[in-house]
């Protein structure tokens, strides 16, 4: 047993296992790469976009430890504890319980079988040091190889970038940002030792470095959301730069990946033209829509760049509910994201433990009927833009991007926005943006660590609160409470990281 099987490095094996049918391409099948035609195949695996910060189950503690999520004491004391939910790493971060996740198991979101971002990374890094390997390449091999090594170097961006802020602490632009957060792994040569921990500020430094070498090659349309086009490295651009507080920048490239979109149209779907399929079954039934059939599909217009998300966040079955907090930001009546999402359903019931029934619950079904992405959707792209408008003293383009998206998700005559102080653009921008986005995964959690940078904003938040059976929990976001720790499994074998092992009972 060496530190390398925990960090799925072992390219060989990887490489030989079989290539599953992904998003309607047909990968090779059994594959040793040797030509870039190969290596390029490699983009097409499933493992390149699963399980991305989710767990066996596709949930997320990073849910659970925002504001969008809440729990009722039910749920948790049969549906996680009483009945041995195999996640219960869920309920631990929803009442800042650590350790969260058994420290003694892999880490599901860093690498588990086929699972991780350390697994993903793995096909990236063979995909870029493979192709570059390659000493002899027809001129249009050359072409298809800068194309793959780019978005590659993308993919493998966009993984480090939110792994940075996730096992790491809040990024503060001006500071050292030295706490010592994961490995940057690049090499796929299994007797090379494993790289030490890089810095906050290092990660972030090769990120930005990675994504610019990539931006010339990336080409204008991809074949599929999985990989990257030139608007996706503009859009991942942009994002970065929320982090580092440069919204000139995020401005810039925004307005660079929606420039290519060629209009509103083209990306983003009409609300007013939805209608559920089977009325009478509105928790299950799709949305059906005159523009086109893909919004529950990976190639819906509105998907810029497909990463897997989280599916069953806010549902009473799934043991969560949206928080009372984010039902409060939509208006009711004229929202149709609240109309066709946020359905009125019975909630969690049971007999054990001295019975629980919740009663009728609103739900959040949204991923139950269109296709969301925890990468980037056009959607995202917009409201990027309109916040380094905003928050670069630009306030009429930032509502006029707003008042864009709003008249796709607002009934037919719904007054737009108009006038407001900085600080209220901004607000409301970031409340869109929290209405827009997936209610579950790494968006809102990262948000969430990103805003404590505007101390004494409305938007930003110190502390989270959650409320089960009478009980109050609190976690501070710029604080352990929201960084996850390295697994034991992997520390034991990488005793130079100076990190002590985690012996808090779980």
């Amino acid at each position: 047993m060496t530190n390398q099987k925990y960090f799925i490095l072992i390219a060989v094996v990887l490489l030989m296992g079989s290539c599953k049918r992904f998003l309607d391409v047909k990968p090779k099948g059994k594959l040793i790469p040797s030509s870039v035609t190969d290596y390029d195949h490699l983009l097409d695996n499933t493992g390149t976009v699963e399980f991305n910060f989710l767990d066996g189950n596709r949930g997320s503690l990073l849910s659970y430890l925002g504001d969008n999520l809440e729990m009722t004491e039910g749920q948790a004391k049969v549906g996680f504890v009483l009945n041995g939910h195999p996640n219960r790493e869920r309920y631990f971060a929803h009442i800042f319980r650590q350790p969260y996740k058994n420290p003694n198991v892999d880490d599901q979101f860093w690498s588990s079988g086929s699972m991780g971002i350390y697994q993903q990374i793995s096909y990236f890094n063979n995909v870029i040091e493979g192709i570059r390997g390659i000493s002899q390449k027809t001129a249009e091999e050359e072409k298809l190889g800068r194309i793959s090594v780019a978005q590659a170097l993308v993919a493998r961006a966009w993984c480090y970038f939110n792994a940075n802020m996730i096992y790491g602490p809040v990024y503060k632009p001006g500071t050292e940002n030295g706490a010592k957060t994961i490995p940057y792994v690049v090499d796929v040569d299994i007797n090379k030792p494993i790289p030490d921990l890089s810095s906050s500020e290092e990660v972030a430094s090769r990120v930005l470095g990675e994504l610019h070498v990539a931006l010339p090659d990336l080409p204008a349309r991809s074949s599929w959301p999985s990989r990257a086009e030139k608007a996706t490295g503009h859009a991942m651009l942009a994002y970065y730069h929320l982090f580092t507080q440069r919204f000139d920048s995020v401005a810039y490239y925004a307005n660079l990946a929606w420039t290519a979109a060629d209009g509103p149209d083209r990306v983003l779907y009409d609300f007013n033209k939805f209608k559920l399929a089977d009325p009478s079954r509105p928790t299950t039934s799709l949305i059906l829509s005159s523009q086109d059939g893909n919004t529950n599909l990976v190639n819906s217009r509105e998907i810029l760049f497909y990463r897997v998300s989280e599916t069953g966040a806010g549902q009473g079955v799934a043991l969560s509910y949206p928080s009372s907090e984010l039902i409060a930001l939509y208006d009711q009546v004229t929202d149709l994201r609240f109309n066709f999402f946020y359905i009125n359903a019975p909630g969690y019931k049971t007999t054990v433990g001295g019975g629980y029934d919740d009663g009728m619950r609103i739900g959040n079904y949204r991923a139950q009927k269109t296709q969301l992405t925890d990468g980037f959707s056009w959607p995202e792209v917009l409201l990027m833009r309109a916040e380094g408008y905003a928050r670069t003293n630009r306030p009429d383009l930032a509502l006029e991007d707003l008042n864009t998206l709003r008249r796709y998700r607002y009934k037919t005559g719904t007054p737009a926005l108009t006038g407001g102080t900085p600080d209220e653009v901004i607000q409301w921008v970031l409340e869109e943006r929290r209405r827009e986005l997936p209610i579950g995964g790494v968006k809102r959690f990262l948000d969430l660590k990103r805003f404590t940078l505007d101390k004494g904003k409305p938007w930003s938040k110190l502390q989270i609160t959650h409320s089960i059976g009478g009980q109050t929990y609190k976690g501070t976001i710029d604080s352990k409470d929201f960084i996850l720790p390295i697994s034991n499994v992997v520390l034991r074998f990488n005793p130079n990281w100076g990190i002590p092992l985690e012996t808090r009972p779980f």
